[in-house]
């Protein structure tokens, strides 16, 4: 029985070509296998040598094909074997990685990272059995041991990509991320702050993600300002995508509420003000985004800092007005927490009069939302109106006659409109009961 030859195998699949083509890059695989890697997961370089795939053109290799059948038909057996186990050895792609590990000078790539990128696809057992073996303590111990530079930067992003496409289990990531006093979270953190390797930046905001998630909460307290400056960058920059963006709203979710000093640093890059400016563009009401940025603004206002940083932009309280009653109850009640917390402690009834969050309340107490929204609203038409809390009845009546006014009617004015009228309506109210 002939040895399978390993030129005949893929390796995407690890499984014998049925279907062999050739990329831009020179590389063979089984065509299932690549254009799976192409066209549904959405890669774009060369799963071996990481080239950009420029010309996605998929040429079959005839010879190859050929000499595939002719050893297929005279070791039938050893083809059989071949289609069904993939000729994947996990200790020798180890001992691999700890060889260019130890190698000195510094390799300036791994070969074995990008082969392990390549194996991986999307089957579970080779990510349990990698894990097992060490891979995610090793690959991590790459990230510390390696110089964050120019020189570097293909092995720290191969290696976070590997860490990323393993989806280590909750144990394993929280040990290795806890280690030293959490010092892989200091390392991710600088690299997310970096300037010079956009794509690695992302990964590490996506690694990052998922060791928040695992950590005890001592290693989510009093994190590096370098994080919360790489955050406040993804989330401003008009080319992150979707997932990315939750990614870094997921880290902030997580973090904010362990420790004054977290806020304190997120209010200071600039945070507020870039979430301002996503809520305010046009007509994004991505309800998951809209409210996991509305719960991010809910916590840094519950500090001073936040509360000044949202009323100094100028589109800041009409931003977070403008996403009652267009999103979710669960957005209308977290809208709802941070106008009060404003219109409390910063005096904005004037601007609050001005931007129409005024009538936006009204509306939110007529159409019954969730009563937790419902009452904050009624408290801050109160607090404009300087008056007792508003009746539900006279809101249908104000509304029409509010937004009556002249657009260039002053903010006293429709204050004093609003605070008559309420005050009219409960007299006629409180004489009705008399009778």
């Amino acid at each position: 029985m002939e040895e399978l030859p390993p030129f005949f195998i893929c390796p995407i699949s690890l499984h014998i070509m049925m279907d062999p083509v050739t990329v831009s890059t020179g590389v063979t695989y089984d065509r299932e296998s690549i254009h799976r890697w192409i066209s549904l997961y959405g890669h774009s370089t060369c799963p071996v040598t990481q080239q950009p795939l420029i010309d996605q053109t998929l040429t079959p290799n005839s010879t190859l094909f050929r000499l595939i059948q002719s050893w297929r038909a005279q070791n039938p057996s050893t083809a059989l074997l071949a289609t069904q186990t993939p000729a994947f050895d996990v200790s020798a792609v180890i001992e691999e990685l700890k060889e260019e590990a130890n190698t000195r000078p510094p390799v300036a790539r791994f070969k074995s990272l990008p082969k392990i990128k390549a194996l991986i696809g999307e089957d579970d057992a080779i990510r349990y059995e990698l894990e097992q073996a060490g891979a995610v303590s090793m690959i991590s111990s790459l990230v510390l041991q390696t110089p964050l530079n120019h020189d570097s930067r293909d092995i720290i992003e191969d290696a976070i990509n590997v860490l990323c496409m393993l989806k280590p289990s909750t144990e394993a990531l929280k040990k290795v991320a806890e280690q030293n006093n959490g010092e892989l979270i200091k390392a991710l953190s600088a690299i997310t702050s970096q300037h010079w390797n956009y794509r690695m930046k992302i990964e590490s905001t996506h690694l990052l993600k998922l060791v928040f998630k695992a950590v005890d909460e001592v290693h989510k307290s009093d994190l590096p300002s370098d994080l919360f400056d790489g955050l406040a960058e993804i989330l401003k920059d008009q080319n992150t995508n979707r997932a990315t963006t939750m990614a870094a709203l997921s880290i902030l979710l997580e973090v904010l509420p362990c420790g004054r000093k977290n806020r304190v640093r997120v209010v200071e890059a600039g945070t507020v003000a870039v979430l301002v400016e996503l809520l305010a563009e046009g007509e994004n009401n991505d309800r998951k985004r809209c409210e996991a940025m509305l719960v991010v603004l809910d916590c840094l206002c519950s500090r001073a800092e936040g509360r000044l940083a949202l009323v100094s932009h100028p589109a800041g309280i009409a931003a977070v007005a403008g996403k009652l009653l267009k999103v979710s109850n669960a957005a209308n009640d977290r809208a709802t927490k941070v106008l009060l917390m404003v219109c409390r402690f910063c005096g904005v009834v004037d601007e609050m009069l001005v931007v129409g969050a005024v009538t936006r309340l009204c509306m939110l107490v007529q159409v019954g939302s969730n009563g937790k929204a419902k009452e904050r609203a009624k408290e801050m038409l109160a607090t404009i109106t300087g008056g007792p809390p508003v009746k539900s009845s006279s809101l249908a009546t104000f509304n029409s006659l509010f937004l009556a006014l002249p657009p260039t009617s002053s903010s006293s004015m429709r204050r004093t409109r609003l605070t008559w009228w309420l005050w009219e309506t409960d007299v006629r109210w409180s004489m009705r009961g008399r009778r």
